[in-house]
């Protein structure tokens, strides 16, 4: 979903994809043996590689191409795939060199890429699923990276290899060129190697103003439900504070310096009770601050440490009703134990009475006092969430004024008053979609606002969920600075307790896997797409000092709402793009066209462009609103942006279109810059702007309103833009159709391609087939797909030999079902 932006001075980087197979035969093999062919391509990170995908379905490129600042993480991926069962022995890397500068080849590393069986889509309440999951279940789905330096294929397997690269803050801004080396027993592949550098430095995390919440287990429980087992012992064998639980925490330090997790959380009441703390039997409670002392000062020492949490579990098994607090008491045995209790009780305020004050003076014996923040109770809902959230803050600010409060929350009316009072503010992505004036409004008078997933939202929302398309997490970096959050928080990081086919959201209890074996974390590609949106949102607040409308304007071409947002990862790249240079200071390389479009003419790009977005620079006045067109032939126009309650200054507006021509809907004399943000498409689109032949006539809900919905060049994203039309069935029906195109003499033709609806894939084709005629009566079929084949798993392409044809029909097949009764087309392409 691409919404307009506002400000601009990006530079811009034309980022092409070239589909790449590379067939090798094993050296000195016997004549059969040599028939086994291997293929070997590269892909995006955003893109999930399946064991049955092929470069024809993945938006394979000829090498693995990546745009960084520096002091970043930035990821590809090889795909290896043989005919015949084979090893891969080991990958390898040399330096990465730009001239006589170089990035040392240890700062590059791979895994091999894992898939997770999921028994179904990730589905909320039985009823609310993922609207557009990267592929439907029951299927294997990619998701850890192994810890193995070697792996054995199966034949005709695809095994993915995350290759990743850490450029060094001292790094010169430049391309930096090397290869992949795939060593295996049959032979050793090579695939190049590009990194673009860019002159930004982004801080390390516990420097960062962004910060990620992820709720762990690993020194205990965060929940009022203990597990069966403790999570460590069910897990590893052992228990935390164990001489082999240390050894695993060197590796969670990494994991959380490498992947930006720079909030420590600390169930409190369990680590006072790993110390040692005591309550005798009249409720005197005696702290021992020591394990929170010892595992505070490991992860700082470590440097991974901006924030500290404090776990504090209440609200309770029965938070309907009423509130119950997390307390500490004597036990049978003498003990100290949790308790809960009614949190208005003599019991409960003796706890507060008590525990805050202890903590607030450690605190400050610690001089933690900027990094501490603390817990009233998760997401209160109701009159009973309302008042013991509510009674209990107003004792503990009574106690401890300066302490920072701040809590997830879901349900208004209750979420939208507790953000007036807590300082950090942490609103349900879908809670933030249905009503962000009062997290916004927090947020401008200096709080905190963290945006928050659980196993909510599901639907056409963001989160992390396995099924869902790579590059949704990503989004969640990219949303957070166009909204001015800077923080996420993320149930949870490590919770093994339940199994993958007894979870309903696949992926929402945890976003690493637990290695045994190796006593390491298997980090996840999820946990990738996170460290990659939270560096994106560093590139774009760097971008915030010096150009803050431009840098919000750029983030939100990409994501404007937590269900709005771009479906198309080549767009994603583009814009990523456009922010690395503009925070490098590198201008907009386009042509000038403001003395043609202020007077309201429109300008001829000279040859059919992918159009990213417009920059536009206002002089003494500006129009309160304005209207961006694009044209094939500059005589049909499409609306394909418009902006309302514009400041003047600078302006980004995000298009993601094609076309030749560009032009305001109406005059601007005060206009002083128009430049356009694209590329030259390297053919032209040969129905760019053409009328068609429908097989069947759109009901009057949903209608080829211009007649050139598949042709205009504008893509549809979200159900709001009204730019798709339908074809409708019932459940069970199996219904036929097609587009056809006169293309008015012979051409050369090679390729079709159908934008598939972004938002329900429901609402997709189950096939789509290539036909071409040259008298319009007798048909050749070319070719087709059955499902979307591009790099972001939206758009059907399909590909055969150039031959010559001057019709052109693009095929269909649909079995409708209750869930999804019909197909909305959009923009059909040939080449």
């Amino acid at each position: 979903m691409n919404p307009t932006g506002r400000k601009v001075l990006a530079a811009l980087v034309a980022t092409a994809s070239i589909t790449a197979l590379t067939t090798y035969r094993s050296n000195g093999a016997a004549a059969a043996e040599a028939a086994v062919q291997t293929q070997v391509w590269a892909a995006r990170a955003s893109t999930h590689l399946f064991p049955d995908s092929l470069p024809s379905d993945s938006g394979a490129t000829a090498g693995v191409s990546l745009d960084t600042a520096r002091n970043e993480f930035e990821a590809g991926q090889v795909a290896v795939r043989r005919s015949k069962a084979f090893t891969i022995k080991r990958v390898s890397f040399g330096p990465l060199r730009a001239g006589l500068r170089e990035i040392p080849a240890s700062n590059l590393t791979y895994n091999f890429v894992k898939f997770t069986a999921l028994n179904h889509n990730s589905v909320f309440g039985g009823n609310q699923y993922v609207y557009a999951p990267s592929r439907p279940a029951p299927d294997n789905f990619p998701d850890g990276l192994s810890n193995s330096p070697s792996t054995t294929v199966a034949a005709n397997t695809t095994q993915p290899i995350w290759v990743r690269v850490h450029v060094p803050k001292s790094a010169a801004g430049g391309v930096y060129r090397g290869s992949v080396r795939v060593e295996t027993d049959q032979g050793t592949m090579v695939v190049p190697l590009s990194v673009n550098v860019r002159p930004v430095t982004i801080p390390d995390a516990k420097d960062s103003g962004f910060t990620d919440v992820e709720w762990t287990l690993f020194f205990g429980t965060v929940s009022y439900q203990e597990p069966p087992v403790e999570t460590m012992l069910a897990n590893y064998g052992y228990s935390p504070f164990t001489p082999k639980w240390w050894q695993l925490m060197e590796d969670y330090a990494k994991v959380r310096k490498e992947y930006r997790n720079n909030d420590l959380t600390l169930p409190m009441a369990t680590l006072l009770l790993q110390g040692g703390t005591t309550v005798d039997a009249d409720g005197k409670v005696h702290f021992d601050w020591s394990a929170i002392d010892q595992v505070v000062k490991f992860f700082r020492d470590r440097g991974t440490v901006s924030r500290l949490e404090g776990f504090w579990v209440n609200g309770g098994p029965n938070s309907g009703t009423h509130w119950d607090m997390e307390t500490l008491a004597a036990g049978p045995d003498g003990k100290a134990v949790k308790k809960l209790v009614p949190w208005d009780s003599p019991d409960g305020t003796s706890w507060v009475d008590q525990y805050v004050a202890a903590l607030r003076d450690h605190v400050k014996a610690m001089g933690w006092e900027k990094l501490w923040w603390m817990h009233i109770g998760d997401e209160p809902q109701g009159d009973a969430g309302r008042n013991g959230w509510n009674g209990i803050f107003d004792e503990v600010k009574a106690i401890w004024p300066d302490v920072k409060i701040g809590d997830a929350t879901f349900s208004d009316p209750v979420a939208s008053e507790v953000s007036k009072r807590e300082d950090i503010t942490i609103p349900n992505l879908l809670n933030y979609e249905w009503n962000p004036g009062p997290f916004d409004q927090a947020r401008a008078e200096g709080k905190d606002l963290w945006l928050y997933n659980c196993n909510i939202p599901t639907l056409g929302y963001l989160n992390r969920f396995i099924d869902q398309p790579e590059y949704y997490q990503r989004l969640i970096g990219w949303l957070a600075a166009a909204r001015n959050a800077n923080g996420h928080l993320q149930w949870a990081f490590n919770n093994w307790n339940i199994s993958m086919d007894d979870q309903d959201v696949k992926g929402d209890y945890w976003v690493v896997n637990p290695d045994r074996e190796h006593n390491l974390l298997e980090r996840t590609l999820r946990l990738e797409s996170l460290r990659d949106g939270i560096e994106d949102w560093e590139v774009v607040t760097i971008l915030k000092k010096t150009h803050p409308d431009l840098a919000t304007d750029l983030a939100l071409a990409l994501a404007s709402k937590p269900g709005t947002f771009t479906g198309d990862v080549t767009f994603l790249d583009r814009i990523r793009s456009l922010v690395l240079d503009a925070a490098a200071g590198k201008p907009l390389a386009a042509r000038d066209l403001a003395a043609t479009i202020k007077t309201g003419a429109a300008a001829d790009l000279g040859s059919q462009h992918q159009v990213d977005g417009v920059s536009l620079r206002w002089g003494a006045t500006h129009p309160t609103a304005y209207t961006i067109q694009t044209s094939y032939d500059g005589v049909n126009w499409v609306d394909a942006a418009r902006r309302t309650a514009t400041d003047g200054g600078e302006d980004f507006v995000g298009i993601n279109a094609k076309a030749r021509y560009v032009r305001l809907k109406e005059a601007a004399p005060d206009l002083v810059g128009f430049k356009v943000a694209g590329f030259a498409l390297p053919r032209p689109n040969l129905v760019g702007g053409r009328t068609y032949t429908k097989s069947w006539t759109p009901p009057d809900r949903f209608p080829d309103a211009t007649g050139l919905e598949s042709t205009d060049g504008v893509i549809s994203d979200n159900w709001g833009d009204g730019r798709p039309y339908v074809i409708q069935g019932g459940p069970g029906e199996t219904k036929a159709f097609d587009v056809s195109f006169d293309l008015g003499a012979s051409k050369v033709v090679r390729e079709a391609d159908m934008q598939g609806y972004v938002e329900y894939s429901g609402y997709r084709p189950d096939t789509m087939r290539v036909l071409t005629s040259d008298d319009g009566q007798t048909w050749t079929d070319r070719g087709g797909v059955t499902r979307p084949n591009d790099a972001s798993g939206n758009r059907y392409e399909v590909r055969f030999a150039p031959v010559q044809a001057r019709y052109v029909k693009v095929a269909f097949t649909r079995t409708f079902t209750a869930s999804a009764d019909g197909v909305f087309l959009d923009d059909i392409e040939v080449y």
